[in-house]
């Protein structure tokens, strides 16, 4: 326990209490000016009557603080509820982006099979078109090779009947 002495009206009071010191002068200091308030403002009135009306101003500054209090708890309950409100719509909207996750994911899985689908398919079809190409090659080579055989077999005889010719 502290004993404060602390000074209202010009009179001394020893104050013990389980405030903190600085505490006590402090609220002490308060209740003195607002009775000196009191008064400078009607200096007629007695001590008695100047603590009972600095009494009920204190305690319409307590109630009004009390007032202010429960409405400032009811906003705190009140945020409280919107911010449950909010986690619980965060956590939904949450689960849907995962729900269109999971979907966007299997619809790109299934084109991407598709697209492997269709790749194997496209390399099927490019392999069978090289052995296409690589028959068609060897049978054009083949018809020049037979070409060139003909045309030399052409200026052969061509080069007899000259010289048949030439022989006539």
């Amino acid at each position: 326990m502290n004993k404060v002495s602390v000074k209202i009206l010009g009179s001394e009071y020893n104050i013990v209490s389980s405030k903190n010191p600085s505490q006590i002068k402090n609220v002490a200091r308060y209740v003195d000016g607002e009775m000196n308030k009191i008064k400078e403002g009607n200096p007629k009135l007695s001590l008695l009557a100047a603590a009972i009306v600095g009494s009920l101003n204190i305690a319409d500054e307590l109630f009004d603080c009390c007032h202010e209090n429960e409405e400032l708890n009811n906003e705190v309950e009140q945020l409280k509820e919107s911010l449950n409100n909010s986690i619980e719509q965060t956590s939904k909207v949450e689960e849907i982006n995962n729900e269109l996750e999971e979907k966007e994911l299997e619809r790109m899985s299934t084109e991407i099979e598709n697209y492997k689908a269709e790749i194997e398919r496209l390399k099927m079809e490019a392999e069978e078109a090289n052995k296409r190409a690589e028959v068609a090659e060897k049978m054009s080579s083949e018809w020049q090779n037979k070409t060139y055989t003909l045309q030399l077999k052409y200026s052969e005889i061509e080069s007899k009947l000259k010289n048949i010719e030439g022989a006539l």
